[in-house]
């Protein structure tokens, strides 16, 4: 009969077996950062601003509606309903008369420019580290996308609110 002997490949993969058996078991006791401690569920408004979107259709974003939110390429379902609007025309600067202040315009060169806060409602998972969204974390500053029937546009996230 002959004897088996272990090759390097055995032993890799009774190491990889038992490393993955050690990860387990720390992420059971609670030293892996995947299971934070959820405090609430809240829901919560996050307002979007999307600056520079050039349109002709001012109400592009009507509350009641629903639109599709995307964090860092993953798309959040089900879609979020729109809470809030507004909307400004695109603004340029220039210095009053004096010199001394600065005084906004429209832009007269992008007359169908146009800057939108959209402000939508979510469920939360609320952790010590701040708000996740189905596994996402929103921080101010994210860039999301919100997609509609006649729009896909990206914006950044400019705050969250808990709504009571």
């Amino acid at each position: 009969m002959k004897s088996r002997h272990l090759n390097i490949f055995d032993y890799a993969l009774v190491v990889a077996g038992l490393l993955s058996l050690f990860g387990f078991m720390l992420a059971r006791a609670g030293y892996a950062g995947v299971n934070q401690e959820i405090k609430g569920t809240p829901t919560v408004n996050i307002e979007v601003f999307i600056t520079g979107l050039k349109t002709k259709d001012l109400n592009l974003f009507k509350v009641g509606d629903t639109s599709a939110f995307t964090i860092r390429n993953q798309p959040v379902q089900p879609p979020m309903k729109i809470v809030k609007v507004e909307h400004q025309p695109k603004q340029v600067a220039f210095l009053s008369a004096d010199g001394k202040k600065a005084v906004a315009f429209p832009d007269p060169a992008n007359a169908m420019a146009h800057d939108f806060n959209v402000t939508v409602e979510a469920q939360a998972d609320q952790t010590a580290d701040g708000y996740v969204i189905r596994g996402n974390k929103i921080k101010l500053g994210n860039q999301v996308e919100l997609e509609g029937f006649k729009y896909r546009v990206q914006g950044v996230v400019v705050d969250i609110n808990s709504v009571h």
